[in-house]
Parts: C-alpha cells; sequence; structure tokens
C-alpha cells in the first residue's frame, strides 16, 4: 500500500480528481486529495492558473497541501494533474519523506524551484499527451534530464491536455485508461 498524496489541477478539486483518489483507494492504497484552492474550483483552465498565480503559484501552495496531508506516515508519493503536477514536483524534489513522484499532464524544469540534483533513492513518472496544447517540450526535458532513469516517461496519443478527465472536453478515454494502468502498476511498485 502507497501513502499518495494526489493534487488537483487548475480546476481546483474536480470530480475526475476525486474519482481517480477513489480507484486508487479500490487498489488498496491510502490516498488524500489536499484541496489547495479552499473549495473554488473553476471551468476555465486559465482563470484556474490565475487564481493559482494570484496565490504565489505552487510555491504557495505547498502549505495547504502539507497541512492537509498531516496525518500520513511513512513515504510518500507526491503525484499530481498539470498544476497538482508542478506542486507534487516541488514536494518530491525538497522533501526527505518523498517515496515517489507521478507528473500528470507534464512537468517543469527542476530549476524553476532552485533544484539541481535529484534526490536518492527518488522514483518516478512523467505522464504526457504528444499534441498537448499546453504542453512545454522543453520543461519535460528538463525534468527528464536531472531525473535520468529514476523517471518511467509515458506519451500517449490523446491530443488534450487534461485528457484522463472523464467530464473534460478533451477526455480521452483509452489514454486515460492506459494512464490510469501505469499509475497503479507504479504504485503497486512501491509496497
Amino acid at each position: 500500500m502507497a501513502s499518495v498524496i494526489l493534487l488537483h489541477s487548475a480546476l481546483g478539486l474536480t470530480q475526475p480528481v476525486v474519482d481517480w483518489a477513489e480507484s486508487l483507494r479500490a487498489d488498496g492504497h491510502l490516498v488524500v486529495t489536499p484541496d489547495m484552492f479552499g473549495g473554488r474550483t473553476f471551468h476555465d483552465l486559465d482563470e484556474g492558473t490565475a487564481f493559482a498565480e494570484s496565490e504565489g503559484g505552487p510555491p504557495a501552495l505547498v502549505d495547504a497541501v502539507l497541512a492537509q496531508a498531516a496525518g500520513l506516515e511513512g513515504p510518500r508519493v507526491y503525484a499530481g494533474f498539470s498544476l497538482g503536477a508542478a506542486v507534487a514536483e516541488l514536494l518530491a524534489l525538497t522533501r526527505p519523506d518523498a517515496g515517489g513522484l507521478v507528473l500528470m499532464h507534464g512537468a517543469v524544469s527542476p530549476a524553476w524551484f532552485g533544484v539541481d540534483s535529484w534526490p536518492a533513492g527518488l522514483r518516478a513518472q512523467l505522464h504526457y499527451a504528444v499534441e498537448d496544447p499546453r504542453g512545454e517540450p522543453e520543461e519535460n526535458a528538463a525534468f527528464l534530464a536531472l531525473a535520468g532513469a529514476s523517471c518511467e516517461t509515458f506519451v500517449y496519443g490523446a491530443d488534450g491536455h487534461l485528457f484522463a478527465f472523464e467530464d473534460w472536453r478533451e477526455h480521452d478515454g483509452e489514454a486515460a485508461h492506459r494512464m490510469h494502468e501505469h499509475v497503479g502498476d507504479f504504485l503497486s511498485s512501491l509496497d
């Protein structure tokens, strides 16, 4: 059983994130879903991103995550969707309690957080769509350059950003299913 902190996208803590958490719990994992936006949700990624930036961006969201996940014991797997992936990345690369990292819908350059070395023993997965309109290949490349062999990478034929969200206009059922399987296998391998 892995202890997973699953972080939402710039849309906020929406039903697709809750559904992913429930599915991972059904697989036997302990999963918490901190609300980094204090209950606010958005129907537009640009609006949600603007809100997150007005709050100080990923570094400013860390305290809310840690406060809401305070009860978890043992190594933690930091996982997130899009904006949540950036926060998960920051946490996993800077905290000694990180046992795993799952980035769904892209990564950011670790240099953005002032990180220039990969934590010993940290295993990771990076998932993104090949035709992601919000994708930033140079950010993914910078992350992978630092992670090296510690990161598995999965690129999907989907053409949307949040393709794993069932109620989102970019949903791709096949890619979402494959990503869920890969994440499940990764979490099971950390038990």
